[in-house]
């Protein structure tokens, strides 16, 4: 009798060991058509999909490292281009266990693309710890979060409308960006804290990754932070993608010198980006391109901070990455730039987006007398607030 109950323990145990470890994601949301694909996207590739059956689907496989990933609806399979899809669904983290994933309805369901369609909505996710984990995190900045939201709403309004349109609310503007670097300083900080108490896990390469990109850094704090991980996780995708973000970084990280370009200017010539940066001095490295809006949003107020600084304050110098002269030559005489223009002729296979990795326009750079970086992707009262700190505050009231 023992040899017979001895064999059956070993029997249940060889099949425990013989089952594939992994995930299953088992989904409920109500008033989903049968039949629609879900899917399970890593970053904007899908690696797994299902189909739903009176509201509710099951996603299984199988995670090598628990990483963020997003579970989406298709609920217009017959749409090919994807911003025009109507995906719905959220970022959940993923490791293999079960994992119960529910909201209230398809229509509560909030969309992956915000602009389609804006819904709060409530998704409740459980059996995950590494998702319990992440969604602690995410509890921690949510009231910071919604204090830099409203008060970058309200800045939108007072002072960045206005702004494009020609109208300077400079006091209002100023006060806010202030307000909102005060609340970015807390986030910070939340940030930090996470991922000195939790080095093991993937959350925190998640909460680097979004470290790197609100926060302005120099290379040394780049690299502390890389170093901030755990090696275990060294290997893992999400550190790859940390490790090449900070990279891309590195040509703009706060205190590097900039990098010279071959450019050409206003009559066609070849000159260096050094010919023009001037020592001493604070200067202002704009790119941009005619083509762009925001770009030219921005140049009303860039008129206002040259007409307050740039006498004896600040050199500015507008970088173009246009590929057709005439497109450019046209938006010179109609936005009328009483400053350095120059042009990196070969677009996006020129030497601004090889050297310095910028990837969208406008990007903006400030630089000290010694040519570093001391801020980047400034705009709006976010500028003027660095000048009136290092220059004074030499705006009419």
């Amino acid at each position: 009798m023992k040899r017979l109950v001895y064999g059956l323990i070993c029997c249940g145990s060889l099949m425990a060991c013989q089952q594939e470890v992994g995930y299953r994601i088992n989904g409920s949301v109500p008033g989903t058509p049968d039949g629609m694909k879900v899917y399970l996207f890593d970053q904007n590739t899908p690696v797994d999909s299902a189909l739903t059956k009176d509201g509710k689907f099951l996603l299984q496989g199988k995670v090598e490292v628990p990483a963020l990933y997003g579970v989406f609806i298709d609920l217009t399979p017959d749409v090919n281009v994807d911003y025009q899809k109507d995906l719905r669904g959220t970022d959940i983290f993923v490791d293999n266990s079960d994992i119960q994933y529910t909201c209230a309805s398809i229509d509560s369901l909030p969309s992956r693309f915000n602009f389609q369609r804006k819904v709060a909505g409530k998704v409740t996710v459980s059996g995950s710890p590494t998702h319990d984990l992440y969604m602690k995190y995410r509890n921690a900045v949510k009231s910071s979060n919604m204090k830099k939201s409203e008060a970058w709403d309200k800045y939108l309004k007072t002072y960045h409308i206005p702004a494009g349109e020609g109208t300077f609310n400079t006091r209002e503007g100023i006060a806010l960006v202030r307000q909102m670097d005060a609340v970015q300083k807390q986030i910070e900080q939340i940030q930090q804290d996470f991922i000195k108490a939790n080095p093991q896990s993937p959350v925190a390469i998640e909460v680097a990754l979004g470290l790197v990109y609100g926060k302005q850094m120099t290379k040394k704090e780049m690299d502390q932070l890389l170093q901030s991980i755990d090696t275990s996780l060294w290997k893992a995708p999400a550190y790859k993608q940390l490790k090449e973000s900070t990279g891309n970084l590195l040509p703009v990280a706060i205190g590097e010198k900039y990098l010279d370009i071959e450019l050409i200017d206003e009559t066609g010539k070849t000159v260096r980006l050094a010919d023009y940066v001037k020592p001493g001095q604070y200067n202002m490295v704009e790119f941009w391109a005619s083509w762009c809006g925001p770009c030219r949003y921005e140049i009303p107020h860039l008129r206002h901070v040259y007409e307050a600084y740039g006498k004896d304050g600040l050199n500015m110098i507008s970088v173009s990455i246009d590929n057709k002269d005439k497109d450019w030559k046209t938006a010179l005489k109609e936005e009328k730039m009483n400053w350095t223009q120059l042009c990196d002729m070969k677009g996006w296979q020129g030497e601004v987006v090889s050297k310095y990795k910028v990837m969208g326009v406008p990007f903006s750079l400030l630089l000290d007398g010694e040519g570093k970086v001391i801020a980047r992707e400034v705009r709006g009262s976010e500028l003027d607030v660095i000048l009136i700190d290092r220059l004074g505050d030499k705006f009419k009231e």
